[in-house]
């Protein structure tokens, strides 16, 4: 019996999720190894979440204590919102970009600014090695749209 109850606690470790079994700082690591294996020189806040920059633009990979299998890369505060017709404005492009825009959610933040975030939930952490590429390019795209449709207003 006692055999038995060691059999079935060994294949619930190894059935668990990976995420149930990473701590924060075990996928701060992963994360920062991996943005360098990729050329990136990630950082990580006070927060505990890692930025590092792409063409110039800071992003971050936000890490949640809580939910060690959600993944949501970040392009925060890239426009800032000047006046209540801009909002208007922000409001209609972001709605833009996110329709024609996989992935990636262009939002308006509380302070007044423009962010983009990327969001996935993942079975096992280092499985965001293989939707990084695309979230990326997804943020990028939507940036894209939402610019190409905020300059519509000025035409």
């Amino acid at each position: 019996m006692r055999v038995l109850k060691i059999v079935l606690i060994c294949i619930a470790f190894i059935t668990m999720p990976l995420s149930a079994q990473m701590s924060k700082n075990q996928l701060q690591t992963m994360y920062t190894d991996y943005l360098k294996t990729e050329g990136y020189l990630p950082s990580i806040d006070s927060d505990g979440d890692i930025y590092f920059k792409s063409e110039g633009k800071t992003y971050y990979i936000i890490v949640y204590d809580n939910d060690l299998g959600f993944f949501q890369l970040l392009y925060p505060e890239f426009w800032n919102i000047e006046s209540e017709e801009e909002r208007l404005q922000v409001a209609e492009s972001a709605s833009y970009a996110t329709r024609r825009t996989k992935v990636a959610k262009v939002f308006m933040t509380s302070n007044g600014d423009t962010s983009i975030s990327a969001e996935a939930f993942l079975k096992n952490p280092e499985d965001f090695k293989n939707v990084f590429p695309r979230m990326l390019s997804g943020i990028k795209t939507a940036r894209d749209n939402f610019i190409e449709r905020m300059a519509e207003f000025y035409e």
